[in-house]
């Protein structure tokens, strides 16, 4: 206290200024080491698809924030792996593009030709598989190319192909959106038909060309029964498990459908009459013809039937009656035919099962409202197809497990704390050099001399400095009357007393401690 009270105020306002500064230090490095490290993992997010990927990720227990206006994800460093696990199942694991016709721009001066086309060809490659990922199914889809080569011989030209790589399991997707990407890709390369494309899932099922796998009957480019209930179930199951976390919260409902679809194409024919009775009605329209002419005659053969022989010929006289009579008929009941064609997905029953963990606990009139809410949106119909609903309480779901940190030199975890002691050591060493400073110079080890009296000393004679005491007073009155240093001395004290006064009043107060 007697340090600090003996200071300047400009010592008092630098000790403050830093203790302040300390402070703000240590709360700023303790909130850095309180608050969670996030990690981005998908880039580019379609905002349609915002929603989504962050009810997967909440179902799965993963902390997330949104970057970039919701065009980014970032999760909780650690929890990586449970993060793409949980959007992998989901199929939203997409995101990152693959660069385009772009990377032509970066194409150095002097490239060769084959540099130039295998850049043409990634360019291409980039395109198509961002084309692709825009279909929903298809994110992150890797697409290779073996452009076509001519030659002036046709059984030694190349012809082009592709391979196309989905990432996820898609025998679940429609084949209708696997033939179009087929016909997307041929369209996009010279030269290229849609036979000569392969697309191929994360699981290793072919679903190109159609009937290499379970995308499909190569006939008639219908789902197979499997694949559409696959399909059908999933879906509704990703409403289902939505309403339920946006209600009950995150793991507190597990949902499992079972559904029976009618795959088959049916063409129908069906005959109706109608129901009333039209009274019978007939036409009857007759057709008459008369006149007179020469009667038939002559003699048969070549002479008469000749101009340049001569022929006998036998004329006379006839009458001729020609009468039709044409009859037309209404028939009393009128029919109707009628030829339909039945589109295959039809549902011919579904099972719907609820498991809700124990926490939730729900009065029979809320259990009943649930199952009311989940029956219309699966679109249930018990009495019609006999379907059913069975939600079972009390169950203890299993917690949710905690992904361990990446392996490395220094832990993740420990990362942001060491981050925060190299600040705090770095205030504390300027804090330290401050204080140190302002003691030295508090004691006089830094505070520079009167400038009147550095001129005194240097003015001062070598010979005067080294002279003995012989005779006493009489000796100090002489040489402090021949000194110009004492001369000066009591000019200062006269004429600047407070300045003077100022110094021995810093001496005195340096003598006493």
């Amino acid at each position: 206290m007697a340090l600090f009270n003996s200071m300047s105020m400009r010592g008092k306002v630098t000790l403050a200024a830093c203790a302040l500064g300390f402070l703000a230090a240590a709360l700023f490095i303790v909130k850095m080491a309180g608050a969670p490290s996030y990690t981005t993992v998908m880039t580019g997010v379609d905002p349609a698809k915002t929603s989504q990927i962050t009810t997967a990720l909440t179902a799965a227990g993963v902390p997330f924030e949104l970057q970039n206006g919701g065009t980014a994800v970032a999760v909780q460093k650690g929890k990586e792996t449970a993060a793409n696990v949980a959007l992998a199942s989901k199929g939203l694991n997409s995101g990152t593009t693959q660069p385009g016709f772009e990377i032509l721009d970066k194409q150095k001066l002097g490239a060769s030709s084959q540099q130039q086309q295998i850049a043409y060809q990634r360019g291409l490659e980039g395109t198509i598989a961002n084309t692709i990922g825009q279909i929903d199914g298809a994110g992150g889809a890797q697409v290779h190319l073996t452009l076509g080569q001519d030659n002036l011989f046709a059984d030694e030209s190349q012809p082009a192909t592709a391979a196309v790589l989905l990432p996820q399991d898609a025998s679940s997707m429609d084949p209708a959106a696997v033939k179009g990407i087929a016909n997307l890709v041929a369209s996009s390369v010279p030269n290229l038909k849609a036979s000569a494309v392969t697309i191929t899932d994360g699981s290793g099922t072919m679903l190109w060309p159609a009937g290499g796998g379970s995308g499909g009957d190569s006939a008639d480019g219908l789902p197979s029964k499997t694949a559409a209930e696959s399909r059908y179930n999933t879906s509704v199951e990703g409403d289902l498990q939505s309403l339920l976390d946006r209600t009950l919260g995150a793991n507190k409902a597990q949902v499992e459908v079972h559904s029976d679809l009618d795959v088959d194409k049916t063409d129908l024919q069906s005959l109706t009459y109608g129901k009333k009775v039209v009274p019978m009605t007939q036409k009857t329209t007759t057709e008459s013809l008369k006149g007179t002419g020469s009667a038939k005659g002559g003699t048969s053969g070549t002479a008469s039937n000749l101009p340049s022989y001569a022929a006998s010929a036998t004329s006379g006289t006839g009458n001729n009656d020609y009468k039709n009579t044409t009859t037309d008929q209404t028939n009393a009941i009128d029919k109707t035919i009628t030829k339909t064609t039945k589109a295959p997905g039809a549902v011919n029953r579904m099972d719907v099962a609820v498991l809700l963990d124990k926490s939730v606990k729900l009065t029979k009139p809320q259990l009943t409202s649930l199952q009311s809410s989940l029956a219309s949106a699966a679109g249930l119909q018990v009495k019609q197809r006999g379907d059913t609903l069975n939600v079972t309480q009390g169950l203890s779901f299993a917690a949710v497990p905690k992904t361990a940190a990446k392996a490395g030199p220094i832990p993740a975890a420990f990362a942001g704390i060491l981050k925060g002691l190299g600040i705090g050591l770095g205030a504390l060493l300027f804090l330290f050099f401050v204080t140190r400073h302002l003691r030295k110079r508090e004691r006089g080890e830094l505070i520079d001399e009167p400038s009147w009296l550095r001129s005194l000393e240097a003015a001062q004679p070598k010979e005067l400095m080294a002279m003995p005491d012989l005779d006493g007073g009489a000796a100090d009155v002489a040489i402090a009357n021949a000194d110009p240093r004492r001369q000066h001395l009591d000019s200062i004290i006269k004429d600047e007393p407070e300045r003077v006064a100022a110094h021995l009043r810093s001496w005195i107060t340096e003598d006493s401690k």
